[in-house]
């Protein structure tokens, strides 16, 4: 039989938040994308009768339950559940509504969107242990929410729009003393290498930028065709189709290698490879990490190269931590980003962030170019609510041969709620 994997009243109050939680943020996202006009109060009668006619819970109940059944087993309503095998079938998500202003010097668009840097998602993975190690599937998608990082100031997406490339994980992983061997949608060997990140800020200021598709405005008025992402790049690896596989970690040390295709890209035939190589440990006050990776994509006639990396230190009595990163392509242009911040309980609440950052590329978009970005982050943790509140500020710098460029910068706020 199955059973709750935490049982008791805890887990029972997770349970009724939950239960509550769900359709309210459904209710939330559809009033924030009804317009760009300000936002109003949900009274609490129609918020009631929103939660009323919301039928997500039922869905996902029954998901779960018909996995339950197809395990062997019966559910008592937690959010994981266990058989007598040690097997478990455990569902997650999280929503990520946010609010971002992008100022390029002359006009400000601004927008609600969803978090591009930890998106809106829903998942669940089924694991059971089978011979002398772990087999699990997992299945994890996002809702197709506006992305932060796809809005401009020419375009402005659907509010609600899923496609298939919104499938983050559709994968088999078996994990024994040979390690862990991968097959299906998911992320490649060098995936975060280039982001590693104790301060925890990463959600709303990182290497990578979460307004990549705003164009730079030239000083004469008319927006150029250099795009954030174009000149603010972090060379970190993708999601895609793969087989992967990683080594068990010896000593702190672990290494992975992959190859894939794109293949929810109808139109991509591109063969891609990557290794990369990853440490963690402690040194007295001190965790420290390290990642490296190397990658390759073969279009057939030629092929591109990149390289990442990143390394990061916290000292855990006073919560400063310091970590940077570096990447490029060898033959084009590379980056350079350092990141210091301040985590601490200042209250009971949970742990509140800062961060300052600063970002340095040479020849990214093109030769002879140089794009700077300083940052700033702040977040607020919600222990309790498994809620994360933040307000970031981002100024970038442009240059090129081939005109001037006014300076822009982004306001980004808003919330993640896991579940």
């Amino acid at each position: 039989m199955l059973r709750p994997e935490i049982p008791g009243a805890k887990s029972a109050d997770l349970s009724e938040r939950l239960r509550i939680a769900v359709p309210r943020i459904v209710s939330v996202w559809r009033h924030l994308f009804s317009s760009l006009a300000p936002c109003r109060i949900i009274p609490r009668a129609e918020a009631v009768r929103v939660m009323e006619r919301n039928d997500m819970n039922r869905l996902r109940e029954g998901v779960g339950l018909s996995l339950v059944a197809l395990l062997g087993g019966t559910s008592v309503g937690a959010q994981t559940f266990e058989n007598d095998s040690g097997g478990s079938v455990r569902f997650y998500g999280q929503a990520s509504p946010s609010y971002l202003s992008f100022d390029d010097g002359e006009e400000t668009t601004s927008n609600i969107v969803d978090n591009s840097n930890s998106n809106t998602r829903l998942g669940f993975v089924i694991s059971q242990p089978m011979s002398a190690g772990d087999l699990a599937f997992t299945f994890e998608t996002g809702l197709g929410f506006r992305q932060s990082a796809l809005v401009s100031q020419s375009n402005t997406p659907p509010v609600l729009d899923w496609r298939r490339t919104a499938i983050r994980r559709l994968e088999v992983a078996y994990t024994a003393d040979f390690g862990t061997l991968a097959i299906g949608q998911g992320f490649m060997a060098t995936d975060n290498v280039a982001t590693l990140d104790p301060s925890g800020t990463a959600l709303v200021v990182s290497v990578g930028v979460s307004d990549a598709a705003f164009a730079f405005r030239e000083e004469s008025g008319t927006l150029s065709n250099v795009r954030v992402i174009d000149a603010f790049k972090d060379f970190d690896g993708a999601r895609l189709f793969r087989i992967r596989y990683d080594t068990p970690t010896y000593s702190g040390f672990s290494a992975a290698a992959s190859y894939g295709r794109n293949v929810l890209a109808g139109d991509d035939d591109t063969n891609y490879y990557d290794v990369a190589l990853r440490w963690s440990g402690t040194q007295g006050d001190f965790a420290l990490a390290a990642a490296a990776g190397y990658a390759w994509e073969d279009e057939g006639n030629t092929t591109n190269e990149r390289y990442s990396g990143s390394l990061s230190l916290m000292h855990e009595p006073t919560g400063l931590s310091l970590s940077g990163s570096a990447g490029g392509d060898p033959d084009g242009g590379s980056y350079g980003f350092v990141r210091a911040g301040w985590t601490y309980d200042l209250t009971s609440l949970g742990p509140t962030a800062f961060a300052i950052s600063y970002y340095v590329g040479s020849d990214l978009p093109k030769e002879n170019s140089s794009s700077e970005s300083i940052g700033f982050a702040a977040m607020q943790t919600f222990t309790d609510l498994d809620l994360d509140v933040y307000l970031g500020y981002r100024e970038y710098y442009y240059d090129d041969d081939a005109a001037s460029y006014q300076d822009a910068s982004s306001v980004f706020f808003g919330a993640r709620l896991k579940f």
